[in-house]
């Protein structure tokens, strides 16, 4: 898997078109932040990391969601949730928000609608969906797919953003895809020069 640098990337670039079926190890261990480096390398609840690593209650803020074919979702959703073109997914997003109101993630999720509780846990706005999935009997378990860097704002000058894209399953089935992107201000994104101590 290829490290992303982000020269090139915008804001809307798809972090669910993706080629391979787990992340390397040895990417999060490429950020020179231990907090960036446990967040990204954990196929734990990331809610309850992000609040333990910032030390802020948050909230769920911003989230809206749409029932739409799968082939209108995002371009590789579908693949990675293994439905045609035919099923119907739904794309929810939503921002991870302190108490204060500062923004902490930025969250992109694509979820079946054939799994047990999902669709309630997506169309509920106000709850973190990891803790609700996890209480509605879903989300057994969590792949870890991809982690980079993509642009947190769209202003060129703006530091890059570190994000990570991952399957949550319901049995075998692979039932809710995320990207949660990470702003830098409270998650840094620079990268560990080659050869540099820690």
């Amino acid at each position: 898997m290829t490290f992303l640098d982000n020269g090139p990337l915008v804001l809307h670039e798809n972090p669910f078109a993706l080629t391979r079926t787990a992340a390397n190890p040895t990417d999060a261990a490429l950020f020179a932040s231990p907090i960036t480096r446990m967040l990204l390398s954990s196929d734990g609840l990331t809610t309850t990391l992000l609040e333990s690593a910032t030390g802020l209650r948050t909230h769920v803020r911003d989230a809206r969601h749409d029932r739409v074919p799968a082939d209108a979702a995002p371009t590789g959703a579908a693949e990675l949730l293994q439905v045609t073109a035919q099923d119907e997914l739904i794309v929810r997003r939503s921002t991870t928000a302190a108490v204060d109101g500062r923004v902490l993630a930025s969250n992109q999720v694509v979820a079946r609608t054939d799994v047990p509780g999902a669709e309630r846990c997506l169309t509920d706005g106000t709850a973190p969906l990891g803790l609700a999935l996890h209480a509605a009997g879903t989300g057994f378990r969590r792949t870890v797919l991809h982690v980079g860097r993509r642009a947190w704002h769209p202003d060129p000058g703006r530091p890059p953003a570190a994000f990570k894209t991952y399957l949550i399953w319901h049995h075998d089935i692979p039932a809710v895809a995320i990207s949660e992107l990470f702003n830098p201000e409270f998650v840094p994104a620079d990268r560990t020069p080659p050869g540099a101590a820690r």
